[in-house]
């Protein structure tokens, strides 16, 4: 059977002899830079986005205050996860060891953070699929309260996760495994279903003469499911390293995973940077609100 232990599968014990060669070297380098270059940028993008969901009224709907609740995740992942990552890696070129508790803390914390935001977009697509299966009920489904209950849910779920990583690894392992085959399941099935009723509501405006009131609400509501496929789609590419090793661990290809931990690690925060950037191109008027306070805070800086 194979060995999931941390350490082998993020490879990072015993890395500070081989990061005395050249690539490896080279690489740690390149990863500070990206790290360095993307974090501050994360943390400002998701800082707007959640200022422009917060002050504007035409923007607080209920897919945008969920958006709003993922750019806080993906805001605490450029702050914090980032610039551990770098300090990770300016210790290893230094030449210094780190402690494998040390590490598992590090890996935890970051892990907690990434699952935080994962499973906002899982709320996002949810609401997403009320809105379209459910559109006559979703008022009474979707409220603020049951918002708030359901982004409460997710936190406390995930530190749950965290503290269980720390001290129970074994079963916060299989426990990870089920949640990443529920949530592709879950995934699979919501779009499915999405799809569906979505090409339904399509046939009915192009065969019947519906009311405009319907019409555009269902344009509405298709428009925000587009960005919500944009979302899940960069969900799944910056997470494909991570897959990557799961495959080849779970086949026994490799004892090791083959890709770095912080190359992994790095990929998947990525998507935090992603996100604010899809927000603003499939909203105008969020990227209308979004220059504006860029625009006032550089105005007030040069004042």
């Amino acid at each position: 059977m194979a060995n999931f232990s941390l350490a082998s599968f993020t490879n990072t014990s015993n890395i500070t002899d081989r990061e005395a060669d050249v690539p490896l070297v080279v690489g740690s380098i390149i990863l500070i830079i990206i790290n360095t270059i993307t974090f501050p940028c994360t943390v400002i993008l998701n800082v707007f986005v959640i200022k422009a969901v917060k002050t504007t009224p035409r923007l607080r709907n209920n897919s945008n205050i969920l958006l709003a609740c993922l750019a806080v995740t993906d805001a605490f992942t450029g702050l914090l996860c980032q610039p551990l990552i770098i300090l990770w890696t300016i210790i290893l070129l230094l030449g210094h060891s780190i402690s494998q508790t040390v590490t598992d803390f590090w890996f935890t914390f970051v892990a907690v953070m990434l699952t935080a935001s994962f499973f906002h977009v899982m709320l996002v697509t949810f609401e997403r699929l009320i809105a379209i299966k459910f559109t006559m009920q979703y008022s009474n489904i979707v409220t603020y309260n049951n918002l708030k209950i359901a982004v409460l849910s997710v936190w406390i779920f995930v530190f749950i996760n965290g503290i269980l990583r720390m001290t129970v690894y074994r079963v916060a392992h299989y426990l990870t495994g089920l949640i990443i085959i529920s949530n592709i399941l879950f995934h699979a099935f919501t779009y499915l279903t999405i799809y569906r009723e979505t090409r339904w509501h399509q046939k009915r405006i192009e065969t019947q003469q519906l009311p405009q009131d319907e019409v555009k609400r269902f344009v509405k509501e298709n428009k925000a499911l587009k960005t919500t496929v944009f979302i899940v789609g960069a969900v799944i590419v910056c997470l494909l390293p991570v897959c990557f090793c799961f495959i080849v661990k779970v086949t026994g290809l490799y004892e090791i995973c083959p890709i770095n931990a912080r190359w992994m690690l790095t990929c998947a925060m990525l998507n935090s940077l992603v996100n604010p950037l899809i927000y603003c191109w499939r909203q105008k008027e969020m990227r209308k609100v979004i220059f504006g306070l860029r625009t006032h805070i550089v105005h007030v800086d040069i004042q």
